[in-house]
Order: structure tokens, then C-alpha cells, then sequence
């Protein structure tokens, strides 16, 4: 479709729209809002982009971890695989896979009484599950939605808002302090065309039923 046409369509709903009353376009302008925020929840969740593109995905976590570690604990020798240091609530702590209990288990160093052995030949692994992005963005909580006889607007305000166009315009932000990263564009927000075809097929609908009833014509 030409731009030409486009706007000669458009132009023509407008005018169509615009012989409905107050009420009827207040219920077009939320129906088409409603139908226009289930169809980006339902795009951000399957992590495309309006023109049908993937999102660019993240990158993948690495996690290093040392070999092994002995500890007296307790009066207890412990003895963990695959342990990484941490910050925890507390203050610095040791997570690896407790041999002894068969099990992941973290100490606080300030608990453990003496180091016995110490291996910390590193291994580095990628994570394996790459978690969806923008869920939270993505529910009805902060997606959100306004139609009147106006017009219809789904967006986000607030920290959403902000996060959103970071990631809609592939801006760059600070990841951590002093640690900024540049985002790739990825659009949470657009009108595909089959969102287009979705918002005529409404207007025809509502129109229909104008005509049908006979109850939403200016002058009724």
C-alpha cells in the first residue's frame, strides 16, 4: 500500500468515525485500545519486534566458579565443589555443592574457623536457559491503556516508561555504577499491519452495528 493511499484511507475512516456520536466513539476508542494492548502484550511476549523481526537476545551470563575448598566449620570439615565467592546480607559468603550433604550450601566466611585447602583453578560456564525478556513490561500492571472518544493510547508511564525507551530506542544507561551499556533496538511498542487490519476491522464493526441499531449517528 502507497503512502498515498494509506493517508486516502485513513483520511476516510476518519471521516467515518466522525459521524458517530459521543458514545459511539468513546466505546470505538476503548475497544480498539483494549484490542491494541492484547496484540503488544502479545508480541513482547513472543520477543518480536512489529515487523515480525526477534528481538536481539541478551547475552549470556557466565558464571565462574573454583574447583574446590576444605574448611573447618563448626568444628566440622566441609568440603565444596564448584564454589564462587558472594555478597550476601551478612557480609562475604561461600556458595559451592556440599559433597557431604548433597546438597548447594553457603557459609559466611566470618563463620568458617580455618581454610584447609584452597583450589581455585577457575571454570567458567555459560548459562544454559536463557530467561524471556520484558515480562514484567509486558503485563497488564504496567502495560497500560486509554481510549476515550479521542482516540485510543497504550504505553507505559513512570520507571516502565523509562525503561521501555531505553530498550525501544536502544539507548545507552548505567547497568551498574560507574558501568554503562548500550542497548540494542529493541521495540516493545509499534503498530504491525496486522494490527492495522485488526483496528479497520473494528472500526467496520462498530459501524455495523451503528447502522444496525440505528442509535450512534450524530442527531440520535
Amino acid at each position: 500500500m502507497t503512502d498515498a493511499l494509506f493517508r486516502e484511507l485513513d483520511q476516510a475512516f476518519s471521516d467515518i468515525v466522525n459521524t458517530l456520536s459521543y458514545g459511539g466513539r468513546h466505546r470505538l476508542g476503548r475497544a480498539i485500545g483494549s484490542a491494541l494492548r492484547r496484540s503488544q502484550q502479545k508480541r513482547i511476549r513472543a520477543q518480536k519486534n512489529p515487523d515480525g523481526s526477534s528481538f536481539q537476545p541478551r547475552r549470556r551470563r557466565v558464571t565462574r566458579t573454583q574447583q574446590g575448598i576444605r574448611f573447618i566449620w563448626n568444628d566440622d570439615v566441609r568440603h565444596l565443589k564448584n564454589w564462587k565467592h558472594e555478597i550476601g546480607r551478612y557480609g562475604r559468603r561461600i556458595t559451592g555443592y556440599d559433597e557431604d550433604r548433597g546438597d548447594m550450601r553457603t557459609f559466611y566466611r566470618s563463620d568458617i574457623e580455618r581454610y584447609l585447602e584452597i583450589n581455585t583453578r577457575a571454570v567458567t560456564r555459560p548459562t544454559r536457559r536463557q530467561m524471556k525478556m520484558f515480562q514484567r513490561l509486558a503485563t497488564f500492571r504496567f502495560l497500560k491503556m486509554h481510549g476515550d472518544a479521542s482516540g485510543a493510547i497504550v504505553g507505559y508511564d513512570g520507571m516502565a516508561a523509562r525503561i521501555a525507551r531505553i530498550h525501544q530506542l536502544g539507548l545507552k544507561d548505567e547497568a551498574a555504577p560507574g558501568i554503562f551499556v548500550e542497548y540494542p533496538v529493541r521495540e516493545l511498542l509499534g503498530v504491525s499491519e496486522s494490527d492495522e487490519r485488526m483496528v479497520e476491522g473494528i472500526i467496520i464493526s462498530e459501524m455495523s452495528k451503528a447502522r444496525r441499531y440505528g442509535r450512534a449517528y450524530r442527531g440520535y
